[in-house]
């Protein structure tokens, strides 16, 4: 099992799903609220790589993880009050500079350890193959990044654009008219295939498909006859990448 995929999931699911309001609010609110965020950090790495805390070495590795993300969470804000912005180009300097801390740390740790246990219930050593299974690791990383990263750089993108919008109001960009269906069916048809096809495709491919999926949600829709807009339908973008998800899941059988 790869040190870095489990480290890398471990900071996606605290930087995101469970960095809830309540918990933004600590961090914002109190001094150092921020050491909430970073013990939640370390709970997932630990459960996620829980073989390797056999080596003394390995639980110093994460300490460092520890007190790294608490520091630059730290700067951040404290840089975010004093600007009263938090913007997408800090936003992103972090995400860097905690996932190369982690891509460092797991080259120089350069080890593998697998979770060995042998239960009575087929349904608890199955669990143990998914845990020990890097590929289910790397699809629910980028699972969760579909549903949570990309949407923040999509909204972020589209508070630029606004802002853009309203301060160069003679500069009118050519929209490409792309008529929607409404009817819902042919959504739900596509996701069905996207989730079939995963299970015969190689993974580049489907990466590829998601991809342009991604890209065609930067384009200007012709919603009626009378309005044209760009959508940034995060429903469909997390649906599909729920669909792909599966079909993956389904694959690893």
């Amino acid at each position: 099992m790869s040190l870095f995929y489990r480290l890398l999931l471990a900071h996606i699911i605290a930087d995101f799903p469970l960095q809830t309001k309540q918990i933004f609010n600590i961090k914002m609110n109190t001094e150092w609220g921020v050491l909430l965020h970073s013990l939640i950090v370390l709970i997932f790495s630990v459960l996620l790589t829980f073989p390797y805390l056999e080596e003394f070495s390995y639980i110093l590795l994460l300490m460092i993880i520890f007190i790294s993300h608490t520091i630059i969470d730290k700067v951040k804000l404290e840089h975010s009050k004093k600007d009263n912005n938090l913007t997408i180009g800090i936003f992103l300097f972090d995400q860097i500079l905690h996932l190369g801390i982690i891509f460092i740390l797991s080259i120089i740790f350069n080890k593998n350890y697998f979770l060995n246990y042998n239960f009575n219930s087929t349904f608890l050593n199955y669990l143990i193959e998914f845990y020990n299974n890097d590929i289910f690791i790397i699809n629910l990383s980028g699972y969760i990044i579909s549903v949570f990263f990309i949407p923040i750089l999509l909204l972020h993108i589209k508070e630029k654009e606004d802002i853009t919008d309203k301060s160069l109001t003679s500069l009118v960009p050519k929209k490409i008219k792309i008529k929607i269906p409404e009817n819902q069916t042919i959504d739900k048809s596509y996701r069905l295939l996207l989730t079939i096809s995963t299970q015969y495709l190689d993974d580049k491919y489907i990466a590829i498909i998601f991809i342009g999926f991604i890209i065609a949600n930067f384009i200007y829709y012709q919603i009626s006859a009378e309005k044209i807009e760009k959508v940034y339908n995060l429903k469909r973008i997390i649906n599909t990448s729920l669909a792909i998800f599966i079909g993956l899941v389904l694959k690893m059988r």
